[in-house]
């Protein structure tokens, strides 16, 4: 467990409490809470979860807030980073469409051999898989709830 060791109200060292405390035995669920205060030590938290799409993450030097020590500090996107955040999760959905329409387009390839006669149903949903990227709702495609309510962007496979 990271713990910091505190002396005047700031973070005089941080390291693992075995190494800070070598002749301590200590549980194994690490220092209680008790004796974090009996000798002056704080828990550090590594990290703190924030919204990617609105916020970031900055390393800083160590700082105390709420009797705990943190290494980072959560500040809002500009509009240009929120602008880049927002397009990258964009890529990122088209990304996992397309592996999913490649997916149904292979699954189908049969149909497209050539002593098998295609039914223009078919020809109607492989097609509809190669423009699905013109969607309106693309890339964030609708998809059903798992009980097969809800809506669907995803051409409907014929029977």
């Amino acid at each position: 467990m990271q713990i910091a060791k505190i002396k005047d109200n700031a973070v005089e060292k941080i390291g693992e409490h075995t190494d800070l405390f070598p002749n301590v035995s200590f549980p194994a669920s690490g220092p209680t809470s008790d004796w974090m205060t009996e000798n002056s030590v704080m828990p550090v938290t590594m990290s703190r979860s924030y919204d990617r799409m609105t916020q970031k993450s900055t390393s800083v030097d160590p700082y105390i807030e709420d009797n705990v020590v943190y290494l980072h500090k959560i500040e809002s996107l500009t509009d240009s980073e929120k602008t880049a955040a927002q397009t990258e999760a964009n890529n990122q959905t088209a990304a996992r469409n397309r592996e999913e329409r490649n997916r149904k387009l292979e699954e189908t390839d049969w149909m497209a051999l050539s002593d098998v006669t295609m039914s223009e149903e078919w020809k109607t949903y492989r097609q509809a898989l190669r423009d699905i990227t013109k969607h309106e709702n693309w890339p964030d495609l609708r998809v059903p709830d798992m009980d097969g309510s809800g809506e669907n962007d995803w051409p409907e496979t014929p029977s």
